[in-house]
């Protein structure tokens, strides 16, 4: 059992090695490509779905961040679906039509948000629709920025640059290193057009798309990523434009963030079966490294993750009973100083892997430094990095323990 578990983490640290080069290649031959993208005076209508439910505290200041942005007028339109709320959602923003001529905001008994995004697909009457959470926030340039990458007539879907708003509590800590490590591999991934995933919170389609192959799927408890799945299975383009800001609400505690997470594994691996047929060369590098990597890299950083978990507790046991052993200190602080810490230094600094995992962690914060420019806010960074590193990759362990039984199991999970 250990030779095998020595060969799953030399396998992946391979594996690793291979998809950063790989990736870090394709960003920068990203950057040198030339993209195609509409001038001001060229830039189509565009209609913002806000579907929401029991959104009170939140609907007005999403609908102002849309309203306020610098798109051009007579060419936005604003549709807000209230689903069935039971507090003042439907009220909060109805009291914002008279400020803003372009809003409307419609109420339907509840039936979800991927029922409540086809009701407004119906009645928008635009080249452009962006779906957007009740809880989301944008900057006044985010809709432009992003709409431009539609005059590629390839180009079907647009991701933001999704981070998250203000971390308070650890969990959104480490949600917002998540998030900006993520920009960095959006990119890349848009550069191989292996983009397979557009968050729900805030991205912009053409409703052409959803003339010709239908709305969200109601019954998906992950909507944005079956759509984001069907568009390249059809063969067409999602492209990322991390000039376009997009600020979602992280869960703040524990129990709501698992909650989140088992929704979108177990929506992954609902999906990913529904779309097995993409994985192979007919999908370029998405069929035949993007996918297939990721989920290498989630099968290895869980046997990985777990093994570590016991491996650790097992050494601190066996660490214990050795200096009790031989009757040590532990009230003595200079005991510790010399050899404690001299002992754990030897243990952990001429084990390989513990040099490589430095060197993906010096990468990672590669990948954190340039979201963060291309965000421009560094706000708390310094002190959420060390708890990312220090919580991530255990959190990442159960996140995908508990969706693997879910799916296993055939445990139903609901939106909300």
């Amino acid at each position: 059992m250990v030779e095998l578990i020595r060969i799953l983490i030399y396998a992946s640290i391979y594996l690793g090695l291979v998809a950063t080069t790989f990736y870090i290649l394709s960003f920068f031959a990203y950057r040198k490509k030339e993209k195609l993208l509409y001038a001001d005076n060229e830039l189509p209508k565009v209609t913002v779905l806000i579907p929401a439910y029991n959104e009170e505290d939140s609907i007005e200041k999403t609908i102002r961040s849309v309203a306020v942005s610098k798109y051009p007028k007579g060419k936005l339109d604003i549709l807000v679906i209230d689903d069935g709320s039971k507090d003042n959602t439907f009220s909060n923003a109805k009291k914002l039509e008279k400020e803003f001529s372009f809003l409307k905001v419609i109420h339907k008994e509840n039936g979800g948000k991927g029922s409540a995004l086809n009701l407004g697909i119906s009645k928008a009457n635009a080249e452009i629709i962006f779906t957007m959470d009740a809880d989301t926030r944008v900057e006044n340039y985010s809709l432009i920025n992003m709409t431009r990458y539609f005059k590629d007539p390839t180009v079907y879907s647009v991701t933001p640059g999704m981070v998250t708003e203000k971390p308070k509590t650890i969990w959104q800590r480490v949600q917002h290193v998540e998030y900006l490590q993520g920009l960095f591999l959006r990119r890349a991934f848009a550069s191989l057009n292996s983009i397979y995933i557009t968050p729900g919170a805030f991205s912009a389609y053409r409703k052409s798309f959803f003339d010709e192959y239908g709305g969200y799927d109601v019954g998906n408890i992950t909507e944005d990523l079956e759509i984001a799945l069907r568009i390249q299975f059809n063969g067409y383009r999602i492209e990322n434009c991390l000039e376009a800001p997009a600020y979602t609400i992280a869960p703040k505690h524990f129990s709501d963030l698992l909650k989140q997470r088992r929704r979108w594994y177990y929506g992954l691996i609902k999906n990913m079966w529904k779309y097995k047929a993409m994985f192979g060369k007919k999908y370029g590098d998405l069929g035949i490294f993007v996918l297939p990597i990721a989920w290498i890299s989630i099968l290895f950083s869980l046997v990985i993750a777990i093994y570590a978990i016991g491996d650790t507790l097992n050494k601190v046991f066996t660490e214990i009973s050795f200096y009790n052993s031989i009757h040590f200190n532990f009230y003595s602080a200079y005991d510790i100083n010399r050899f404690f810490i001299e002992r754990f230094l030897f243990e952990y600094f001429t084990n390989p892997v513990v040099i490589f995992v430095l060197v993906f962690m010096v990468c990672l914060g590669s990948y954190i430094r340039y979201g963060i420019r291309k965000i421009g806010d560094s706000s708390g960074v310094i002190i959420n990095i060390p708890i990312y590193f220090l919580l991530f990759s255990v959190l990442f362990a159960i996140w995908w323990t508990v969706s693997i039984f879910y799916a296993i199991f055939a445990k139903t999970i609901k939106w909300k």
